[in-house]
């Protein structure tokens, strides 16, 4: 297969892909069941609890200061702790104890996996708006899975 007619089947699906999109959309509660079935699979990994959401902790705040102002999420679980910094297509993050960890981005349509360096520090570019959650495992470390947020 050339790059020519891989270049159209792409461009064929994606046009398919809207049109059933119009015609016949995903119901909102299907998205829903299909994500908490999705979370099955990670049944392997312990799953971290939310701790501190800037946005719990300061809502009058938000109105204020807009929209514009990063998001601060710490999650933990078995004595690893996940602090982050979620802004417009941007999430910064640091694993604690530190070392390195793949951290796994994960999003209803896609993966992105990146590393954290030796002060557990990682970042994730190009993320758009709508759910995601992280799976953490520390390199001889057994895994974490965050609950899935909207950022």
């Amino acid at each position: 297969m050339n790059d020519e007619s891989f270049d159209l089947e792409a461009e064929l699906e994606g046009e398919l892909r809207e049109i059933a999109e119009l015609l016949d959309p995903v119901p909102p509660a299907l998205l829903e069941d299909a994500m908490q079935a999705f979370t099955l699979r990670t049944l392997d990994a312990e799953l971290a609890s939310l701790t501190f959401d800037s946005w719990d902790e300061e809502p009058s705040a938000r109105v204020v200061r807009g929209a514009g102002q990063p998001r601060l999420l710490t999650f933990e679980a078995g004595g690893v702790a996940v602090e982050l910094e979620v802004s417009a297509a941007r999430l910064v993050g640091r694993v604690s104890p530190e070392g390195p960890a793949e951290i796994g981005v994960q999003r209803p349509d896609l993966v992105l996996l990146v590393r954290s360096d030796e002060l557990g520090r990682f970042t994730a570019e190009g993320l758009a708006r709508g759910p995601l959650r992280l799976r953490v495992t520390p390199d001889g470390g057994a895994s974490i899975v965050t609950s899935w947020t909207h950022i």
